[in-house]
């Protein structure tokens, strides 16, 4: 496999913009085979993934499907956590009981970790509860699957829990100034930079469009071990800056062989300079601008499209998995709208390897323990906030970051000034 790209398609892979229709001319990586000894793999890591879940090269989600007692049984305990009179972080297995369906929620905690790292929990009509409501059994049912939830960004002290990855209609800042999940447009093939579950509720679709695709990374690793083992080892390279601030980053790897698990951990929008950085981040080389786009490129390849359905719960194991979006459109009085938490199962949960360390320590480790008030946003502000530094995923912000970088952006188009939350 070759990939061609022109410098344009380069760039816009970093802005979210990127296309499979731009690969095709100029500044091919070097095509090699296996058999070719003067390339390897990375140092430690296998010639092959086995991976029991992948038939065909794709993947074959986990799906739950609720039946009338299991949707009796979680409304029972809605009500009975409602009258507890208690907020967001106060939801759990404990608080909000699930006998019924405990042990196939368990199982889906099983199969997020060690099956085929996505399950898919149907059955749930939001149109039948409030917005609170909706939160509260979105929080009650991941609360199986993930005890942990990971910090998504800090504003003013307050750690934001909730994430609406949503084209709010009443937000007026230019979607170039956005993020990208803030966008009606495409985004290409990446995970949330220190997380270890991706939790979604869908709470609207798109009138078109608007898909989540997924691919097991173990189907990328297994196709580039053996026809361009090259981008391989410059995933795992340690040189790969990754903002933190405008004027701060770390190094780290984009991909680990760690305690027996693939780990990847790539966001094309949070790696090399931004707009704001004004020359204190370096640029990507041009070698780490292909491996990125010969990653989407064989991404595409092997991708499964979500035909997601408002009320869907969906729970993806981020360290294996990549996810992307498709363009979509939404109706005059519709807006594409999904919730998105995130997740660690203490008993479940990878071991995290030490470059893949710092933005999860700010997630679910040590920093993020600092953050003791929470904020549980149930709908989008209405006024938009920018973020500072970054059109990425995730706002992990270190202990030596000077406040005014990281403290006020909270990637999450909330802020301080919510008027409704949980």
């Amino acid at each position: 496999m070759t990939a061609h790209l022109k410098p344009l398609a380069l760039q816009s892979l970093c802005g979210y913009s990127y296309s499979t229709d731009s690969i095709n001319a100029a500044l091919p990586l070097e095509e090699v085979s296996r058999d070719n000894e003067s390339i390897q793999l990375p140092p430690g890591f296998p010639d092959f993934i086995q991976e029991i879940s992948l038939q065909s090269n794709t993947i074959t989600p986990h799906v739950v499907e609720l039946g009338e007692d299991d949707i009796d049984e979680i409304e029972t305990s809605l009500h009975a956590f409602k009258g507890l009179e208690m907020n967001g972080d106060d939801v759990n297995r404990e608080r909000f009981p699930l006998p019924g369906l405990e042990k196939r929620l368990d199982q889906c905690a099983l199969e997020t970790h060690f099956g085929p790292g996505l399950c898919v929990i149907k059955g749930l009509d939001p149109r039948n509860y409030s917005i609170e409501d909706n939160m509260i059994i979105f929080l009650g049912i991941s609360s199986y699957l993930g005890g942990m939830r990971g910090i998504q960004g800090i504003n003013r002290s307050m750690g934001t829990m909730i994430t609406h990855v949503t084209d709010f209609k009443a937000w007026t800042v230019p979607k170039d100034r956005r993020h990208g999940i803030h966008t009606n447009h495409y985004l290409p093939f990446h995970n949330d930079m220190g997380c270890d579950i991706l939790a979604i509720q869908v709470r609207e679709c798109a009138q078109t469009g608007g898909r989540t695709c997924v691919v097991p990374f173990s189907a990328v690793y297994n196709e580039l071990a053996v026809s361009n083992p090259q981008v391989l080892q410059v995933l795992a390279r340690s040189d790969w800056p990754v903002r933190t601030s405008p004027k701060r980053y770390i190094l780290s790897p984009l991909l680990e062989y760690h305690e027996g698990n693939l780990m990847v951990s790539m966001d094309p929008a949070r790696i090399g300079p931004h707009a704001s950085s004004k020359g204190f981040i370096p640029p990507l080389t041009l070698e780490q601008e292909m491996a990125l786009a010969v990653v989407q490129e064989v991404a595409n390849k092997h991708q499964l499209r979500l035909d997601q359905q408002a009320g869907d719960l969906v729970y993806l194991n981020n360290w294996g998995l990549l996810h992307a979006r498709e363009a979509y459109q939404d109706g005059e009085s519709s807006s594409r709208h999904l919730i998105r938490l995130w997740l660690r199962n203490e008993a479940l949960g990878w071991s995290i390897p030490a470059s893949m360390q710092d933005p999860w320590d700010c997630s679910f480790g040590h920093k993020a323990k600092k953050v003791v008030n929470h904020d549980y946003p149930i709908i989008p502000m209405p006024k938009y906030v920018e973020s500072k530094y970054s059109s990425g995923t995730a706002a992990f912000v270190r202990e030596d970051d000077d406040e005014d970088d990281d403290a006020n952006d909270t990637q999450t188009g909330t802020s301080g000034q919510e008027e409704k939350k949980l």
